[in-house]
């Protein structure tokens, strides 16, 4: 066929099976992986306390200053749905792996496929995916991420200036993702070294051209973000006010930034490495990419290219720890740390250009590797659904029963408000085979304070009106409330005044 006879939707079309055709190994690898780790998920409606909260909305937007979340909606519209919110965001992120792919230009087929299962497995989206109403809108963010390193390696004022603006959309709706971009041109001025094609000096100044674009883009996003909260009336929440990192020296923030990278294999510092085992072998990761930065220095290469090599390989772990910068060491969640894929990605450079003597069994040393995080990483993913599954089933059945106790309380009426006073979990079976505290998500309080009132409606459909927290502490300070019994015992279940109260322990 004639391509000058193509109608612009059949151009499209073949240009998009161009694309799948040569990469479809990676493509394939991330949606197989994705569904292996992530279809309970995808199946079920698995909640936590935020999830609740959010079944019709993606919880604090443009006060969070993610006014782009917000404008998300115009594609993902306000239902945390998981089965095409879940389906969606693994696309998007077996699309920014191909991505990631060809920027660095990863040939090997067996790292293809280990990098992009890697990627999907990893527990960052786990995490991501505890939170299915904003999933699909993170995705999009993720993509944005790695298309502004994509766009900015073009070279080129008009790709330059696109690169800028993909950042600033990715900003706006999660800002945690600039991590991504600035491990992508750590990364590639990394390659570039490896490679030898370009004068130290050279590589130096194109990464001083990154920071400038990357610096360019945080202060048109941020002017934006005031036009929006002029044009709103909003302003930064109270969370993103307590976790600006405002108290800590420049040089106690980077100490910070590499103390966390370090945990992260000591001490599985927010799951991101799920298992012993996988500890274990992350730690041999380390070994062996020091053993391909010796094999690289003993190839006869400019001195300079080695020692920014060096230099670069070091700088790494403050790229994908770079909100430490920014933010509280409280407010760095498992999420916020997706960018630490992309050591994935420096041990796979590392294997493929180091030196001939490393590249065969390399690779294969490396896949081997690899293929043991992601099994433990898909076994981690499928635990946490699990157990987040047990613990629903577990809260329905402790709240059902306590509904039918309030309805049964003398007094009851239409006219009654519910004060359920105290915290639940002592009382809920909280999964300790499996410990994911750190792991933001599937959290031991499954019910928060916040989220109770959804619960009851939306979910247990119970529509009761509940007491605020000013009557809330106005009955806690009552002396009828004080002789009360710890719920679910004998009086723990009691008509005051208007209310129908229900004290926890």
């Amino acid at each position: 066929m004639d391509k000058l006879d193509l109608s612009l939707s059949e151009k499209i079309f073949f240009r998009l099976r161009s694309l799948y055709l040569a990469n479809r190994r990676p493509f394939l690898a991330a949606v197989i992986t994705g569904f292996a780790a992530h279809m309970f998920m995808f199946t079920n409606k698995l909640v936590n306390h935020d999830d609740i909260e959010s079944l019709f909305y993606k919880g604090a937007t443009v006060t969070s200053g993610r006014w782009g979340l917000e404008l998300s909606k115009l594609l993902f519209p306000d239902w945390s749905m998981p089965w095409i919110y879940g389906i969606i965001t693994l696309l998007l992120i077996a699309v920014s792996v191909c991505m990631m792919l060809r920027l660095l230009e990863i040939s090997s087929p067996v790292l293809e496929i280990a990098l992009a299962a890697a990627v999907v497995s990893f527990p960052s989206l786990t995490g991501t995916y505890c939170f299915m109403f904003t999933s699909a809108s993170y995705g999009l963010a993720f993509f944005l991420a790695v298309l502004c390193a994509a766009l900015f390696k073009k070279g080129g004022t008009l790709n330059t200036v696109f690169s800028g603006l993909a950042l600033v959309l990715c900003l706006s709706i999660y800002q945690a993702y600039i991590a991504i971009s600035a491990s992508l041109f750590v990364l590639l001025m990394i390659k570039a070294c490896l490679e030898g094609d370009k004068k130290a000096w050279k590589t130096v100044l194109w990464g001083f051209k990154a920071l400038a674009m990357m610096a360019a883009a945080l202060a048109v996003y941020f002017a934006l973000t005031l036009l929006v909260f002029k044009f709103t009336g909003a302003e930064f929440n109270d969370y993103v006010i307590d976790n600006v990192n405002s108290q800590a020296s420049i040089p106690g923030r980077i100490l910070m930034a590499y103390q966390n990278f370090w945990d992260i294999f000591t001490f599985r510092n927010y799951y991101l490495i799920s298992s012993e085992a996988s500890r274990i072998v992350h730690l041999i990761l380390l070994v062996f990419m020091l053993g391909c930065v010796v094999l690289a220095a003993a190839r006869k290469r400019q001195l300079l290219n080695w020692v920014l090599m060096a230099a670069l390989i070091l700088l790494l772990p403050l790229s994908i720890n770079c909100m430490y910068l920014m933010m509280s060491a409280q407010s760095i969640h498992t999420l916020v740390l997706y960018s630490f894929v992309c050591f994935y990605f420096l041990a796979a450079l590392l294997a493929e250009k180091a030196g001939p003597a490393v590249l065969k069994p390399g690779k294969d040393i490396l896949a081997l590797l690899m293929c043991l995080v992601i099994c433990s990483n898909v076994y981690f993913a499928n635990m946490c659904y699990l157990k987040m599954q047990l613990q629903y089933e577990a809260a329905d059945s402790f709240y059902v029963s306590m509904i039918a106790q309030i309805k049964q309380t003398e007094g009851f009426d239409e006219n009654s408000r519910l004060a359920i006073i105290g915290r639940q979990d002592n009382l809920l079976y909280q999964a300790p085979e499996l410990d994911t505290s750190l792991l933001l998500g599937p959290s031991a309080d499954l019910i928060n304070i916040y989220s109770r009132e959804n619960l009851f409606r939306q979910y247990l459909g119970f529509n009761i009106e509940f007491a605020d927290e000013e009557e809330l502490e106005t009955i806690s300070a009552m002396p009828e409330f004080q002789e009360m019994a710890e719920y679910p015992y004998y009086g723990s279940v009691k008509k005051i005044g208007d209310y129908i109260v229900v004290k926890l322990g």
